[in-house]
């Protein structure tokens, strides 16, 4: 009778490397930013799973609801927390990296494997069995690598809309670089000029205000009353009225500031935009933190050499 030995330190780290390239690859394929230690924290849950599996009486661990609660901790503690939508591509990435990453485990083992043709499913599992760190490694390396190349050369491929955008933001002698959206379903402009609006979570537009505008609240509340207030001060020929129907409300008046420029850089050329309205957004725009603001397509017919 064969015997199969099982070293529960390799077990728990071999698990512990490719969950986190999965989990890695989750996130990025689903466009969430994440902390590396999240990453290692969800990974020792599954790796954790994987060593109870050993324990006497625990056959239970095998059902169906409890690989999924496992992997629903995994993505939690990975990326939570997520609004639904965001929860699904990211739990739909998971499990396609999973089974594509053992599949590949699988398919490798067999291909480096010197013996002749595999009789029977014992002389199958005998090739996985002896090549399966080999087998693990390689596929591994396959994944990382397709996942941190692919998604760059398909980005490269959409076009100029579909990508996102650092622009730096120039006002009363600072500056601050933002991580902007193009969205071409935004057409948000200045009523009176018709200058397209760039809106900027409050936060990091923070350092670039006056003290009476560094307080979220005063900047995202009653606008009138704010640029009343600031009447008298140099800022008053910056500040702007800007109607809108969407961000998270029916409508409502966003507060505008007219920077000195917004610089951004394309195709090797550094571009600037005079003619742009910053409108300032008191809450989060995207829950994975992937982008700070929302940028007008329109605000590149305007852009000239900087």
């Amino acid at each position: 009778m064969s015997v199969t030995v099982v070293y529960l330190d390799k077990l728990f780290i071999g698990n512990l490397l490719a969950d986190s390239l999965i989990l890695w690859a989750a996130g990025r394929l689903s466009q969430i930013r994440v902390k590396p230690y999240r990453i290692i924290i969800g990974s020792c849950i599954g790796s954790l799973y994987s060593l109870a599996l050993f324990l006497p009486g625990t056959d239970y661990l095998l059902g169906f609801p409890v690989k999924f609660t496992v992997s629903l901790l995994m993505l939690a503690a990975s990326f939570a927390p997520l609004p639904p939508r965001k929860l699904a591509a990211c739990m739909a990435f998971f499990y396609l990296v999973s089974f594509v990453s053992g599949g590949a485990v699988i398919g490798i083992s067999y291909f480096i494997s010197q013996s002749g043709g595999v009789k029977g499913i014992s002389g199958f599992a005998e090739v996985i069995s002896q090549h399966s760190w080999s087998g693990f490694i390689l596929a591994m390396a396959i994944i990382w690598v397709g996942v941190a190349v692919l998604p760059r050369y398909f980005k490269k491929r959409q076009g100029f809309l579909s990508n996102k955008l650092a622009i730096t933001i120039f006002m009363e002698g600072q500056r601050v670089t933002v991580r902007g959206l193009i969205d071409t379903g935004s057409s948000l402009c200045d009523p009176v000029t018709g200058e397209p609006v760039v809106v900027v979570e409050h936060s990091a537009l923070k350092d670039l205000l006056p003290v009476p505008m560094k307080d979220t609240g005063a900047c995202t509340g009653n606008a009138i009353s704010l640029i009343e207030s600031m009447m008298d001060t140099s800022w008053s020929d910056r500040l702007r009225l800007i109607p809108f129907q969407s961000l998270g409300s029916d409508r409502g008046i966003l507060l505008g500031i007219k920077p000195d420029r917004v610089e951004y850089t394309w195709d090797s050329r550094m571009l600037k935009v005079e003619k742009v309205v910053i409108g300032v957004h008191g809450k989060r725009l995207d829950a994975g933190d992937e982008y700070n603001a929302i940028i007008n397509p329109a605000l590149f017919e305007l852009s000239v050499p900087a």
